[in-house]
């Protein structure tokens, strides 16, 4: 959880300072926000890497406010906690992309737990999009200067970056498939093979790059 950016969404005082004692305790950094007005200006400002927020919020009518975080692409992950558990609002969550419901008291072994895997699988992702996005400009910008790649090295990046894409878009898997992981390495063969062609600090960038997404993002067999 360390370096963690996590916002505390809860209208009891007593519930957000034991759970930013927590955050700042898991070395995490906390905002916390008694209403869904409040959370919402510190969503304006600052970007997090989870929410963890109570059901019965006001202005969280049907959950209406939760619906509206986890409908955009780029939100933190949702974690919904209620001290009154309702078969209803149960069955919502179900229905919700939410990475966890938990019933107060919190155990927060298990919540730390969740908190680490959704912050590892999040930061994964965008390290994917980034790097899906750092190979397409690099294709478009050697194309436009005839930057001497060679057809078949453009063809593969290409086909890369739109596999990086494709993975990161993938919800919480934590994982890079297969065939995305062989595509990394095979690339990462080819700028080895072709880097005494032509001189490009911004290729050997991506090969570092694609190395250390090989090393340390998660292979699903």
């Amino acid at each position: 959880m360390k370096s963690s950016r996590i916002l505390i969404v809860d209208d009891d005082q007593l519930t957000r300072d034991m759970l930013e004692g927590w955050c700042l305790h898991c070395g995490a950094h906390c905002v916390t926000a008694g209403s869904t007005a409040e959370a919402d200006e510190a969503l304006s400002i600052g970007t997090f890497d989870a929410i963890i927020c109570d059901v019965h919020l006001p202005g969280n009518r049907q959950l209406g406010w939760v619906r509206q975080i986890v409908a955009q692409e780029t939100s933190p992950a949702v974690i919904m906690m209620t001290g009154n558990p309702e078969l209803e609002s149960t069955l919502s969550a179900a229905n919700l992309a939410v990475a966890g419901y938990l019933v107060k008291p919190l155990n927060l072994v298990m919540l730390r737990e969740l908190v680490i895997s959704i912050v590892d699988n999040r930061r994964q992702q965008r390290a994917l999009v980034n790097l899906s996005h750092a190979t397409a400009q690099l294709l478009v910008a050697a194309r436009n200067n005839d930057g001497g790649q060679d057809d078949q090295l453009q063809d593969h990046l290409l086909r890369l970056a739109q596999q990086l894409q494709a993975q990161s878009t993938v919800p919480r898997t934590g994982t890079l498939v297969v065939p995305l992981r062989e595509s990394v390495a095979e690339a990462i063969a080819v700028l080895e093979r072709t880097k005494h062609s032509f001189r490009s600090k911004d290729l050997g960038e991506l090969r570092r790059r694609l190395q250390q997404t090989l090393d340390t993002v998660r292979i699903s067999a």
